[in-house]
């Protein structure tokens, strides 16, 4: 084996200029798979925690999963009717019935860390001659907190306050800005069917989510259900889960304990995780046309050396070497090529990831803030790309180092 690979050797130094080339091929390759990686990864690992830090695993809304045949038929216990012009809505409000049982109830779940009830409604905020539409949350700070962590994006006032008033508000930092508000602050909020209330700015949060900081206000349950009018009134449910990937087997059990509807994170982000496929698959496919390009290199390389060499190998062979033994010289070359290109490839690509990692990416993708480049770097990354890199190198060199094999030495001597 050492005389096999002491042969590689030599070979590979005489045409150290095309063994070169080809070793850059493969390094790019896995430069390019490395970074691109990195950066992609990074991206969809940063939205990720954003979301789960921000928003609940699953959600219990207060629409009823039932029956949705007209009233008619409902009430005559068939179909009465061949067809309706119009049927009026209910009056009747929806809420969650019972909802401390129903909370109680799904806190004992398996995999259930942190339950909340809320009330949720539009609303307009005003302050002066400013007015912007919103999302009004009634929520218990405390018990919320536990499942959509605020405390951590507060960045003015106190997020104790709003629990021990009466009349208190959190908004986004985007809001107070566009309606010209800070802590101390009053801002007024009416709903269309509830009343119009003046709020006292308490805390101000900023999530780095542009949605969020423009248009969410947070105050007391109480006080969310009188602007609302909703009376006493709980129309969702939010749950934190041990497990965020389990989410959708949990909501397929609410609705089936509560018969009301129920929505996981990944429902309600699956347009964004979508995209994170496509990319995904993109990825991929560049990544592997670099790759191949860089194997091409190779098999191209080492079909010119077996041509080049066909006397050497008939000498070879002619002194007692097997065909084992070629092709063992020649898939050696293939392996030297693939390991220094993935080697100096991945250093590249760990540089590259550096540097980008101090650069200011512009915001973007539901993001209200610039922040620097997040770059997913684990070392499966790296054994990903070097063993990609060695196979594709091996499978380069198999073809002409079985043609190496193959040939006959009384062939090419007595052509010679």
């Amino acid at each position: 084996m050492r005389a096999q690979l002491f042969i590689a050797g030599r070979q590979l130094w005489h045409r150290k200029l095309l063994n070169g080339i080809a070793v850059v091929g493969v390094m790019l390759g896995v430069l390019t798979l490395v970074a691109i990686t990195g950066i992609m990864r990074g991206f969809q690992t940063k939205f990720l925690d954003t979301i789960l830090q921000i928003s609940p695993h699953a959600v219990l809304f207060d629409t009823t999963l039932g029956d949705t045949r007209p009233v008619v038929d409902q009430l005559l216990g068939g179909p009465s009717a061949t067809h309706i012009v119009r049927q009026t809505s209910t009056d009747r409000q929806r809420r969650i019935v019972r909802p401390s049982e129903t909370v109680r109830a799904i806190a004992r779940l398996e995999g259930v860390s942190e339950v909340a009830p809320l009330v949720v409604g539009s609303a307009v905020a005003s302050a002066g001659n400013k007015e912007m539409p919103i999302e009004l949350r009634g929520i218990d700070p405390t018990v919320q907190d536990r499942v959509t962590p605020l405390r951590s994006h507060v960045v003015a006032g106190g997020f104790d306050e709003l629990a021990g008033t009466v009349d208190g508000a959190m908004i986004g930092n985007q809001l107070g800005e566009l309606l010209g508000v800070g802590v101390g602050d009053n801002v007024s909020c009416a709903s269309a069917r509830g009343e119009r209330v003046v709020l006292r700015v308490v805390a101000i949060f900023e999530t780095g989510v542009a949605v969020l900081d423009k248009g969410r206000i947070y105050v007391p349950t109480r006080l969310a259900q009188t602007i609302l009018g909703r009376g006493d009134a709980i129309d969702r449910i939010e749950v934190r889960l041990l497990d965020p990937d389990r989410a959708p087997e949990l909501t397929a059990r609410l609705e089936t304990l509560f018969h009301y509807d129920a929505e996981s994170w990944q429902e309600t982000n699956a347009s964004m995780l979508g995209v994170f496929d496509q990319q995904n698959m993109i990825t991929g496919m560049i990544i592997g046309a670099v790759l191949l390009v860089g194997g091409f290199g190779i098999l191209s390389i080492q079909i010119m050396i077996v041509l080049e060499k066909r006397r050497d190998i008939a000498l070879l062979k002619s002194v007692g070497y097997s065909s084992r033994d070629v092709l063992t010289i020649f898939l050696s070359e293939g392996a030297v090529i693939a390991v220094l290109g993935a080697v100096l490839g991945a250093g590249a690509g760990h540089l590259v990831l550096r540097m980008l990692r101090g650069l200011e990416s512009a915001s973007g993708m539901g993001f209200s803030r610039k922040s620097t480049f997040a770059i997913y770097e684990r070392p499966s990354v790296y054994l990903l790309a070097f063993g990609f890199a060695v196979a594709v190198g091996l499978l380069a060199s198999l073809v002409p180092a079985w043609r190496a094999s193959r040939v006959e030495p009384v062939d090419v001597l007595r052509g010679s």
